[in-house]
């Protein structure tokens, strides 16, 4: 008889039925599930907030303010994880779309940094925005 024969022989005596989780280490099965995208994580929520947080705040302070005027962080999600933000933000005006969504594509290096001295992580997440006009469309 070998080991694995006597294992389930072990296995068996322990419980009424036996199941396909059955022997399976629960901190793998946890990763898995965390891996598979079944529950957002505490900690994933917990930065997407302090990300719209600090990202709201910069938004009022980058040079060309004036276009900006009426731009505000709708939500941040994980974009597939935490190395990547989706951030979405609602403009009032659809001609402020095309302006907005250029002053983020250059200015995403700073708002990069100023997220990433907010949070504390070991690397700062890549940022991608999607610009909605307020009640309607997006880009």
């Amino acid at each position: 008889m070998t080991s694995r024969q006597r294992n389930e022989e072990k296995l068996r005596a322990l419980c009424a039925s036996v199941g396909s989780d059955d022997g399976v280490n629960p901190r793998e099965d946890k990763r898995r599930s965390v891996l598979s995208g079944s529950k957002p994580d505490r900690k994933l929520r917990q930065l997407c907030r302090q990300a719209a947080h600090v990202l709201q705040l910069a938004l009022g302070a980058l040079p060309q303010t004036d276009a900006l005027v009426g731009a505000s962080i709708r939500n941040v999600t994980p974009a597939p994880n935490a190395n990547r933000l989706l951030v979405s933000v609602t403009v009032p005006d659809p001609r402020q779309k095309e302006a907005v969504a250029a002053i983020l594509r250059r200015y995403s290096g700073l708002l990069r940094s100023e997220v990433a001295t907010a949070v504390a992580r070991r690397r700062a997440p890549e940022l991608a925005f999607d610009v909605w006009v307020e009640g309607g469309a997006h880009d």
